[in-house]
């Protein structure tokens, strides 16, 4: 799990990336606004092209071949992006990094589910999410560092550069990251499945020096063949999980973008200040993370569901206060709540997502909803974000974000079931 974190992790820092050097770009190029938004969009396009016919290579050639080629993959192009000689080859070299990105993005929790015990899934995905934010930090934090102390030619492509580094730790993964049993398993190649995980428990029998239990009755057992009417994500027996997935992921998402993407501009347009706009973004910002660990203990001590509609509800009245504070105190205060909780919830959807497909289909399921959700959240969003603030100004905005997180909410109470405790196979087939 901490190898996947760390993918996460640098990934994160990719994508992450282009946000800081945007104005870089548009001083030293002369940018219109056109190019500007191909730059700041243009990878998580990638992402969403990526993201659904990944999901369906990772059913197929296996979980760890599928993070593995998509790190190379995506970490060769941000380290072309360094040396490209205009924007428009940035702009096909960002789209290009963004296919990789999205073949990596839906395999940490993935195999959050399917390598940890079911007592502790959700806790883990929320503690692997939460290297995502640490990467989206480092991003700023490096540019912070690095840019001031170099030429303004380089100081962007130095960025890159370190983006590239991510092609050091492929070696890294294929040594020491297992692929995942439960895939092993259904491919027939239980031999190699019961090697992982013999290994696993003679790790954990000489680090303790106790001898672990006997497995639980539901272990080993098969789980029976589907029949041609529940053998898809669409089929009778999975529509309507796939359908609740598609829009509550979409919505909770868009949460995440309005946050990630657009606090600078709104403090800007409420007249903070470049520097006091940026340091109360700062703040914000990090106050997902701890967010993501309270998420961590309520996804475990009160279950799914619970944590999914408690923790969006609570963004979506946090967002209605941030968009109608008039001082900073307050603005940063209905801010700091909207991150902790609106981020924070993004493991448990994450999880959440992964429970309710069974392992021949899980990562197709993961990738349909997230190719879904990062459309409408991530792409879609800067552009309805733009038009609301210009629109409807910042309070009419954040209204519109919090009807968003409502919609999401309504979906999870009306078609979701509970999955916290539940062995993996029967979550996903029940």
């Amino acid at each position: 799990m901490l190898l996947a974190g760390i993918a996460w992790l640098i990934e994160s820092y990719d994508i992450g990336i282009m946000g800081n050097i945007l104005p870089l770009l548009e001083k030293q190029y002369q940018l219109n606004s056109f190019m500007v938004g191909s730059l700041a969009t243009v990878s998580t396009l990638g992402i969403v092209l990526a993201i659904i016919p990944a999901g369906w290579l990772a059913d197929r050639v296996g979980r760890k071949k599928m993070l593995v080629f998509g790190t190379a993959w995506y970490a060769f192009f941000s380290l072309l992006c360094g040396m490209v000689p205009s924007i428009p080859l940035l702009i096909v070299c960002r789209l290009i990094a963004g296919l990789g990105m999205g073949a990596v993005f839906p395999i940490p929790y993935a195999m959050a589910a399917e390598l940890t015990s079911k007592r502790i899934r959700g806790s883990m995905t929320a503690v692997l999410d939460s290297f995502l934010s640490f990467g989206y930090f480092l991003a700023p934090l490096l540019a912070l560092l690095l840019i001031p102390q170099l030429p303004t030619q380089w100081g962007w492509r130095m960025l890159f550069y370190i983006g590239g580094l991510p092609l050091l730790y492929v070696p890294v993964l294929i040594k020491w990251m297992p692929e995942s049993p439960r895939w092993l398993t259904i491919q027939g190649r239980g031999e190699e499945a019961d090697q992982i995980v013999t290994q696993l428990e003679q790790r954990i029998e000489s680090r303790t020096g106790l001898a672990l239990p006997e497995p639980g009755s539901h272990a080993g057992q098969s789980m029976p063949t589907p029949s041609r009417a529940s053998s898809g994500i669409f089929s009778r027996a999975y529509l309507k999980r796939t359908l609740m997935m598609c829009i509550s992921f979409a919505c909770i998402l868009f949460i995440f973008y309005a946050i990630q993407t657009y606090t600078p501009t709104v403090l800007l347009k409420e007249g903070y200040g470049i520097s006091n706009a940026f340091l109360l973004t700062t703040i914000i910002v990090l106050a997902s993370i701890p967010g993501k660990y309270a998420a961590a203990y309520a996804i475990e001590r009160f279950g799914r569901k619970f944590t999914l509609i408690s923790f969006t509800l609570i963004a979506a009245a946090s967002a209605l206060c941030f968009g109608f504070a008039h001082n900073g105190a307050l603005a940063l205060l209905a801010g700091c709540v909207l991150s902790f909780f609106g981020i924070g919830v993004d493991p448990v959807i994450k999880i959440y997502g992964a429970e309710q497909y069974p392992t021949r289909m899980r990562e197709l399921g993961i990738g349909v909803f997230e190719g879904v959700g990062r459309l409408f959240g991530g792409v879609l969003a800067p552009f309805i974000m733009a038009f609301l603030l210009t629109s409807f100004n910042v309070a009419g905005s954040y209204v519109f974000v919090a009807v968003i997180a409502v919609i999401g909410v309504c979906v999870v109470a009306w078609l979701g079931t509970e999955t916290r405790g539940v062995v993996l196979e029967k979550a996903s087939n029940s």
